[in-house]
């Protein structure tokens, strides 16, 4: 788990603590499922947000605001994340030994015959937006972040419309990143 992940989740669970009525068991319940839904979040924020760099295989490309929320009586009562995208460019150009985004790879690298299918990928193509995919990260875990995604409300349609490869009107480039042709 990443340091800040850790952090975040320390300071929420002390605010939780804080915030959350002594006397007032249904506080409680708000502030942990508020929490909850915080940390689920983390592994979609981090398949769409962070890469592997020359310095760290799960670098963040972004940052990330959490605001918790208090009644008058300092009772937590929602929770706001706004995210930064710091590093657009990333998805269409990388370092020679960099990765893209992490959900490029859990998607070419988890999702079943099936999915490929119905999202227009492949089998065994390469992308030339994707480098270095024989690399194999912790941080490529395609299911995690599905159920992450699940836990947050978007369902299997609204997933698979996002995973899906759009073609308006411009062919999909397969191939090697260095230009080469598919062997």
């Amino acid at each position: 788990m990443l340091q800040q992940t850790w952090t975040s989740r320390c300071l929420m669970k002390f605010y939780a603590v804080v915030a959350a009525s002594p006397t007032s068991l249904e506080s409680h319940k708000i502030a942990e499922r508020i929490e909850q839904r915080i940390l689920n979040s983390n592994p979609v924020m981090e398949a769409f947000g962070n890469a592997c760099t020359l310095r760290n295989n799960n670098s963040s490309r972004f940052g990330k605001f959490i605001q918790l929320q208090l009644n008058s009586a300092q009772q937590m009562t929602g929770a706001a994340v706004q995210t930064y995208l710091l590093e657009k460019t990333r998805v269409t150009c990388q370092a020679s030994s960099e990765r893209n985004f992490h959900i490029f790879y859990q998607i070419c690298k988890g999702a079943s015959v099936d999915e490929r299918l119905q999202w227009h990928l492949p089998e065994g193509a390469s992308f030339s937006w994707l480098p270095n995919p024989e690399r194999t990260l912790e941080e490529d875990c395609f299911q995690v972040t599905r159920e992450a995604m699940l836990h947050l409300g978007i369902d299997i349609p609204t997933q698979n419309n996002i995973f899906q490869v759009r073609r308006k009107g411009i062919p999909l480039t397969f191939g090697r990143c260095d230009g080469q042709p598919l062997s």
